[in-house]
């Protein structure tokens, strides 16, 4: 069933879209050009007879990988080599069953980040709250070796479990994220040279191993010293990210909820949700409607009927 969502094109979702990101939400669906579809089953026939295709790989995975590399087959068929490498390298494919991360909570207490609810066209929201980042206490709990291998598995349970119980609610394909940086009470002590190279490596996994899953970003009350933080962060984007990105100030919550129904947004951030026991706490979302509870998803006892 999710495989054909994938196939479909976007269904007309409540509120006012703007035809661009409704494009972009159609584009990530599947539809091609005829050029496109042809690079496609060309992209698939390669792969296969070199034995790099695995059998989780639907023609959503690979048009990831073309449209990453602007359907260039050599350089996208490169892509997907060095994706697989590294996933056999860091045992990505097991990660969610293997690697333990008893101080998850803990270090959402001290770096806010988290999906909450989702956007008007379906997609999940992610949150971050970098202005309350704590590094010298979070390192007390943790390594960024750690942090690294637990950013990989909150990959794989989005890619596998989120967006598909996005998909399923939302009855068209879900593969992309609606992301806020919420940049306020930040200031040059968080961009230490640990949390600089920490990023850097964030992004480059994000960008070489899960290409094409961010839809859209906001990043708000960016402070005027922030344009100097830009200036080091930009670089390491490439230009498809760049042009998904929209950088705000204070005044960003009506750009915001042209994207996010008022109900879905947290109050912080201009909207008129207050889950009980914050937001940030309650993992809102599809993907925490039963029987998808999310705690289950991290080997956690679920809350769900709390």
């Amino acid at each position: 069933m999710l495989h054909d969502l994938c196939h479909c094109k976007l269904k007309q979702m409540s509120g006012d879209i703007s035809n661009e990101e409704e494009n972009r939400m159609n584009e990530a669906s599947g539809g091609l050009t005829q050029s496109q579809h042809d690079t496609l089953t060309k992209f698939r026939e390669i792969l296969s007879e070199q034995g790099l295709l695995r059998k989780r790989d639907d023609d959503h995975t690979l048009l990831r990988f073309l449209r990453a590399r602007g359907f260039d087959i050599p350089k996208a068929k490169a892509m997907f080599e060095v994706m697989l490498e590294w996933r056999a390298e860091i045992g990505a494919d097991t990660i969610r069953e293997t690697f333990e991360f008893p101080e998850r909570k803990a270090v959402r207490d001290l770096y806010p980040h988290f999906h909450h609810k989702t956007d008007k066209l379906g997609r999940p929201v992610y949150i971050e709250r970098l202005g309350q980042l704590n590094v010298d206490e979070l390192l007390k709990l943790t390594t960024m070796d750690r942090m690294l291998l637990y950013h990989v598995k909150e990959w794989e349970v989005l890619l596998n479990s989120k967006f598909p119980a996005c998909s399923e609610k939302a009855g068209t394909c879900v593969s992309q994220s609606l992301a806020i940086l919420d940049l306020k009470g930040v200031n040059m002590k968080h961009m230490s040279k640990q949390v600089r190279h920490f990023i850097q490596k964030i992004t480059k996994v994000d960008q070489d191993y899960y290409p094409e899953c961010l839809g859209k970003m906001f990043i708000v009350n960016a402070p005027t010293a922030f344009k100097a933080m830009w200036a080091v962060i930009k670089p390491w984007l490439d230009k498809r990210t760049q042009k998904k990105i929209e950088l705000h100030g204070g005044h960003f919550s009506s750009r915001l909820l042209e994207l996010v129904d008022c109900e879905n947004l947290p109050e912080f951030l201009g909207g008129s949700c207050n889950c009980l026991g914050g937001c940030e706490n309650s993992d809102a979302g599809p993907w925490n409607e039963a029987p998808n509870c999310s705690d289950a998803l991290y080997d956690e006892p679920c809350n769900a009927d709390e």
